[in-house]
This record gives structure tokens, sequence and C-alpha cells, in this order.
């Protein structure tokens, strides 16, 4: 089981080897991350980000207030035929996939194997990625019939350009994100360290 060749598959802000060696602990070598393409996927601006989700974060606009709305994260959701997400795979253990499902804990992980490419993709590989829980997504609709503020958070925007960018692929990420009516708003994430997951 140790030998498996495990690749995963992401697509917004693991696409920075930074993050993920956030959450892993250990440097990421970027030259064992291929950019990929997954077929009969779009991304699109869906997960619900709040209190709810996320207990231990507080947003805070500008003048130190505390944001009481949702913001939206990118997710994928399985379209069929025509539609395409760009991302990267890297190669985790076992090990690696347990401390990123605590971090996506409001993804589902899901074998998505035969839908991804990449020049020299093994034959015997096995490829995840994260899926948005269906609660998340409804979360981001619910907020929006409740009245309640939705935005983007400019940090979080900023910070997947910056990973797409520095792969050269900022145009495809755009190009392959489907259109966002939620407006960018500048927030600071505050996270409590006396929280426990």
């Amino acid at each position: 089981m140790g030998n498996r060749d495990i690749r995963l598959f992401v697509y917004g802000i693991l696409v920075s080897p930074a993050s993920v060696e956030v959450t892993l602990g250990c440097p990421i070598d970027p030259d064992r991350m291929n950019y990929a393409i997954l077929s009969g996927w779009e991304r699109r601006w869906n997960v619900a980000s709040d209190k709810i989700s996320h207990p231990e974060r507080t947003f805070l606009l500008p003048e130190g207030s505390e944001f009481d709305g949702v913001t939206v994260a990118l997710g994928i959701e399985q379209r069929g035929d025509g539609c395409e997400c760009d991302g990267v795979v890297l190669p985790v253990t076992d090990a690696d996939l347990s401390l990123l499902d605590s971090r996506e804990r409001s993804y589902d992980r899901v074998d998505v194997t035969p839908s991804v490419s990449w020049a020299g993709k093994p034959g015997d590989c096995v490829v995840h990625a994260y899926v948005p829980r269906k609660d998340v997504c409804e979360r981001v609709e619910n907020a929006v019939n409740d009245g309640r503020p939705v935005c983007i958070r400019k940090g979080y925007l900023d910070a997947v350009h910056a990973a797409f960018s520095s792969i050269g692929k900022l145009d495809a990420f755009i190009r392959l994100t489907k259109a966002s009516s939620f407006p960018v708003r500048e927030l600071e994430s505050v996270i409590d360290p006396a929280f426990s997951l």
C-alpha cells in the first residue's frame, strides 16, 4: 500500500506549493507538480466559508468590524462533455491526504483518475480531487436567498491568481473558471490560535 502512486489534482489555492507546505509541514518540489486538465468538470465559485464551516476564522472589514456574511471559495462540479478545468497534479502519500482532508473539510475527496490528463501520466496512478459537499454549496444559495452579504475575499483571489501566474497559466485559469457575480471585497482573515478542531 505504501508504494501506491497517488496524485492529487488541485485547481485553486493548492496550486501554490507554499500553500500545500503549510498543511503538510514539509517542502514541496514544484518540479514534481504537473500541469493537468480535468475533463467533464467545471470550476465555480460555489463553496461557502463562514463560521459554520470555519468556526476558528473571523473575517474583518477594513474598518475592523466583523464581516457577518459568507465568503465563497473555488470548487468543481461535474458537468459532462465539453467542460474542463485546469490545475496541477502532485504526488501525495496516504499521510499527506489525511492532513489535506482535515484542511479541506468542506469537500469530499473523489477519485477522478480517468478524467485527468497530463504529459507523462503513469498508467497505474490513482488521482484524487476535492469536490465541495452539497450542503456547503447550498449555504451559498441560502445566503443569497436570505439577503446575507456574499463575496469573494480579495486575498484569496489574489493568492489563486498568483499561484496560476507562477506556472504561466493565469489566462487559462480565468478562461476555465465560471464567471461569478459576487463582489470582491477586502477582508482580513483572523485565525484563533486557541481553537481546536
